[in-house]
């Protein structure tokens, strides 16, 4: 069963900070135990990415529905509208361009020189800006999707 939060105007489904809050425990345990190399940064990050997406796709909404002219709707049209749209995969991209950006930022405050993630450029400033500024672009596609739902005639 998905536990949610009304927040902001809109839904956060919980389920998704239990699974990141039991991988983040677990990473703790074994930084505790076995990973003795490994930063409290790399412990946290799959915390941080999900607080730091939600957040991002709350701010991301409130600007899109700020200046999009869009028409009123009902509580239920609204529901049935979220419904549609949680498999969208530009919510999905953004998230993924999103956890780049967070290992990437992560990397960037260790400082290390050595690139010893998944890819060459890991702690580059310019790949944190381009996966930061791409998670909030596709961000912007999947709400202007959303959109222009809204503005169709039922």
């Amino acid at each position: 069963r998905m536990t949610i939060v009304r927040l902001w105007g809109g839904e956060v489904n919980l389920t998704g900070l239990y699974v990141f809050g039991v991988v983040a425990l677990v990473m703790c345990g074994l930084k505790l135990t076995v990973f003795d190399h490994s930063t409290w940064w790399l412990v946290i990050l799959p915390l941080a990415i999900f607080v730091g997406f939600h957040v991002t796709y709350g701010v991301v909404r409130f600007i899109y529905l700020t200046f999009a002219k869009l028409p009123e709707q009902s509580e239920e049209e609204q529901a049935a509208l979220d419904e549609v749209h949680d498999l969208n995969p530009h919510y999905w991209i953004s998230m993924l361009f999103f956890t780049v950006f967070a290992d990437n930022a992560v990397r960037w405050l260790e400082g290390s020189e050595d690139a010893y993630s998944f890819w060459l450029f890991s702690g580059d400033s310019k790949v944190l800006v381009v996966f930061g500024g791409l998670s909030v672009l596709i961000l912007f596609f999947y709400w202007s999707r959303i959109g222009q739902v809204l503005r169709q005639p039922d």
